[in-house]
């Protein structure tokens, strides 16, 4: 079990901020929330040290000819459900994994180029997956949000 970090109001905002663009300087945050620019690094560092946050770069998947992407539910056996979920997120089409309760045991996201290459996918790749029972496909129509951003208590 992860353990829990207790955030400030400061942490908060220098978090808020920096979902909004992780390029910005430190000095700028601490202008804006009131705080040293020292104080600003400092907190920044803790949080990304301690793993509440990680700067990265997001791609969109539209802008390098990725056209399809979807969900997957997957029913997995029992014994095999661990090994599947994580043999599964090796695949460079699937965004994420997560295990969870239902009909469906491993809800699969993934992105390809075109709806053969999600037939190769699910053909070639998953159903070589120790385990895999059943797949039902649902493919994106439309995003209407999409956000990596969480926007906690205010």
């Amino acid at each position: 079990m992860t353990k829990s970090i207790k955030l400030t109001e400061a942490d908060l905002a220098i978090i808020r901020i920096l979902q909004q663009d992780g390029r910005r300087a430190y000095a700028d945050i601490a202008a804006e929330i009131g705080l040293a620019p020292s104080t600003v690094q400092q907190r920044a560092n803790r949080l990304i040290n301690a793993g509440v946050i990680k700067i990265t770069a997001l791609v969109d998947p539209m802008v390098v000819g990725i056209s399809v992407m979807g969900l997957l539910s997957v029913k997995v056996d029992s014994k095999y459900l661990l090994d599947a979920a994580k043999a599964i997120g090796e695949f460079n089409e699937v965004d994420y994994v997560v295990i969870c309760t239902g009909s469906y045991n491993l809800l699969v996201e993934i992105a390809c180029q075109d709806n053969d290459a999600v037939l190769r996918f699910i053909s070639n790749e998953l159903a070589q997956v120790e385990g895999v029972r059943d797949v039902e496909t649902s493919l994106y129509l439309r995003i209407v949000k999409d956000t990596d951003q969480w926007i906690g208590p205010s």
